[in-house]
């Protein structure tokens, strides 16, 4: 399997517009003019107000990014930089999927199952924070980019066995920590709207 195939099939399976088919079914609305007008998971539970729709959204989103990793590495026996590259398309291929003409959700749920299938470490680090910072700020989108900023950070901090140690893959340590970097700063581009809303509301 090629470099080029991996990302297709990982852009192709992370294009999969989740939340906007189950809402359209559920309640016949287009999620992307609704509510946040975000294709994912809590724009999905808003829109329907219901738990059940924005859990299913968040739970197929999650395994759309772990179906392409897991089947890169265990089923093809391709390496983690193949998987990488495989990983990268699904969540590139979430935020912007072709059949809704690149505009879908932010990515975080593909990207967290995606590191199931590789390592556990950078899912738990990136939950944990989120629950933190969103008791403490109460707003969902700020905990997602602060946990995003923080995340790269403590994976280089912590001891290379206790990485090694949950890790699903065959993958070094700084292999990890170098894809988590490039994957958070792919999340966070996906958050350009929040810095730009940020921004214009900064006092003058």
């Amino acid at each position: 399997m090629s470099t080029l195939i991996s990302f297709l099939l990982g852009y192709l399976v992370g294009s999969i517009p989740t939340a906007y088919l189950l809402v359209k079914q559920r309640a016949g609305i287009d999620i992307r003019e609704a509510g946040s007008g975000n294709v994912g998971s809590f724009n999905a539970f808003l829109v329907t107000s219901s738990k059940a729709v924005g859990i299913a959204v968040g739970v197929l989103d999650g395994l759309k990014g772990f179906a392409v990793v897991g089947g890169i590495v265990w089923i093809f026996e391709m390496p983690f930089s193949t998987a990488a590259v495989g990983m990268l398309g699904a969540v590139l291929g979430h935020i912007y999927p072709v059949w809704l003409r690149f505009r879908g959700g932010r990515g975080l749920a593909t990207a967290g199952g995606a590191f199931f299938a590789v390592g556990i470490s950078y899912t738990i680090i990136w939950c944990s924070l989120w629950l933190l910072l969103n008791r403490w700020r109460k707003d969902i989108v700020t905990a997602n980019v602060l946990a995003s900023l923080a995340t790269p950070p403590i994976l280089l901090a912590l001891p290379e066995g206790w990485l090694e140690a949950v890790m699903m893959s065959e993958v070094s340590a700084d292999e990890y920590r170098m894809f988590a970097a490039l994957l958070s700063a792919v999340l966070l581009l996906s958050h350009a709207d929040v810095f730009t809303g940020w921004l214009k509301s900064k006092p003058k």
